[in-house]
């Protein structure tokens, strides 16, 4: 009975045109996972799903009716929210999905659990809004205001609250994800489609979203971003009140909205964008630290202009740390990509795995990302990362889950980037960090080991003497390189 009307749902909603033409081949399997994921769901979730698709009037456009959709599952809200403003996806489409980066709803109030906003209400002093200010995934946001002690001056704040039986929900799709990843493989082959590790990338996802209902979790994540960006006039963290519990995080409230909101000129806006830029890209990378802190979740719900201009940076559920290893191995890369090291990338490559690559395999994939050097791209940090993104897809190899995470945390940073200011350089402003930072290191290189990659650059003075010596080589395999593409050209046009 149900396998039917799960068919019907699927056919009337033409789930596949999420998907753009360039990924049609993908179209088949994407209706496959959903089907799926919408036949493990209770019978008594699926029947909601429906009455809210029926409850919508005729007209109804269908991006709408997938936002619809998405809003019921927690774990596709979440999906509905990092794809929200890819460029690659239908403007029509975006534009509905950008109402799950954060939804104001007269309902939402009645998703607080109504023991804990009675807990709340207890607190003396502290006067509760009778409204929410916003609903995301799992959680509510409610308002609240309180008078300080001791200047007796009025505060404002904010709950943070999982919605009511969202725990319950949030486990039985994730027991779902679990599975989804074995199905899609095998469909794949059904489809005759390149093979890639939907397991291990599912169950990844799946061990991130469990973070999303651990108030404690977030709360250690907000101490421990509030002290990394304490040097930061222009960036703003959310401060934590003495409110707070494993049901609810209290913190200050931000008065703002969405930075791709923000009425501002272009000049100011390009301010704000290169701002995000610095803030969640260069301050993380090029810091000295052993582990460094970043924001895994940035989309535009969670990224605030304030009302006098600053950036605030919102819900620490989902943060991951970078140590210095993996940023020294990064470096490297842009460095043989700099320097025509082909060599020096591969075992910047591996250091980065979690497993050994075919090294065959691996010697390919860096030939063809020099290439793409000689015919004009610059090699630095976006070429670096479309470089590992290769290596995963083609599964060569596979990375750990904390660089898995910062790459989809920049892929929807660099989507809400172009939202504010259209061409805005993330290489840019990373490369004028790193020349600040590398100017700085100049009295410390003094006295410092040579070896030693303690700055926030990670370079040392050896490999800085490594790559002056290796220049004249460096320019031999760039022309060297450049002739076989002309060769290969010419043998290709003459087939």
């Amino acid at each position: 009975m149900t396998a039917p009307r799960i068919s019907l749902l699927v056919e009337s909603l033409n789930i596949g045109q999420i998907l753009p033409e360039v990924y049609a081949q993908y179209r088949p399997l994407l209706v496959d996972g959903v089907c799926y994921f919408l036949a493990l769901l209770p019978d008594n979730r699926f029947t909601e799903i429906l009455a809210e698709q029926y409850s919508l009037a005729a007209e109804t456009r269908f991006s709408d009716r997938v936002v619809n959709l998405l809003h019921q599952c927690p774990t596709l809200h979440k999906l509905g929210q990092i794809v929200a403003r890819d460029r690659r996806l239908s403007f029509e489409l975006r534009q509905s999905l950008q109402n799950l980066e954060s939804i104001c709803s007269d309902t939402a109030l009645n998703k607080v659990p109504a023991d804990v906003k009675q807990q709340l209400m207890r607190i003396p002093g502290i006067e509760v809004a009778g409204n929410t200010l916003a609903e995301a995934s799992v959680a509510v946001i409610l308002p609240f205001s309180w008078k300080e002690n001791g200047s007796g001056e009025i505060q404002h704040g904010v709950f943070k609250l999982l919605k009511s039986g969202i725990a319950e929900r949030l486990h039985e799709e994730l027991d779902i994800w679990g599975k989804l990843g074995a199905f899609l493989e095998e469909r794949c082959e059904y489809h005759g489609l390149p093979p890639l590790d939907y397991r291990e990338t599912l169950e990844s996802m799946c061990r991130l979203l469990r973070q999303e209902i651990c108030f404690t979790r977030e709360q250690r994540h907000l101490v421990e971003a509030g002290d990394f960006y304490a040097d930061e006039p222009d960036t703003v963290i959310p401060r934590l009140l003495p409110f707070c519990s494993d049901q609810v995080t209290a913190m200050e409230r931000i008065f703002g909205g969405k930075v791709t909101d923000a009425k501002l000129f272009q000049s100011r806006r390009r301010r704000l964008a290169n701002r995000l830029i610095d803030a969640m890209i260069a301050k993380p990378f090029w810091d000295p630290a052993g582990e460094t802190i970043y924001h895994a979740d940035p989309h535009a719900g969670n990224l605030f202009c304030t009302d006098d201009e600053k950036l605030a940076i919102l819900d620490w559920t989902l943060a991951g740390h970078l140590s210095k290893e993996q940023r020294i191995s990064l470096m490297q890369i842009v460095l043989g990509g700099l320097f025509h090291n082909e060599a020096g990338i591969c075992r910047a490559v591996e250091n980065l795995g979690r497993n050994r690559p075919d090294e065959s395999l691996l010697r390919a994939a860096v030939a063809v990302a020099m290439r793409e050097i000689r015919q004009g791209q610059f090699p630095g940090f976006a070429w670096s990362q479309r470089l590992l993104d290769n290596i995963a897809l083609a599964n060569i190899m596979g990375f750990p889950e904390s660089l898995v995470l910062f790459r989809k945390a920049l892929l929807t940073l660099s989507s809400v980037i172009e939202d504010i200011a259209e061409k805005s350089s993330v290489d840019r402003i990373l490369l004028n960090a790193g020349v600040r930072r590398f100017c700085g290191e100049a009295p410390a290189r003094v006295l410092a080991h040579p070896h030693s990659r303690a700055f926030g650059t990670h370079v040392s003075n050896i490999d800085l003497l490594t790559l002056c010596g290796s220049s004249p080589n460096s320019a031999a395999a760039y022309w060297l390189g450049a002739w076989q593409d002309c060769l290969e050209s010419f043998k290709s046009r003459s087939r």
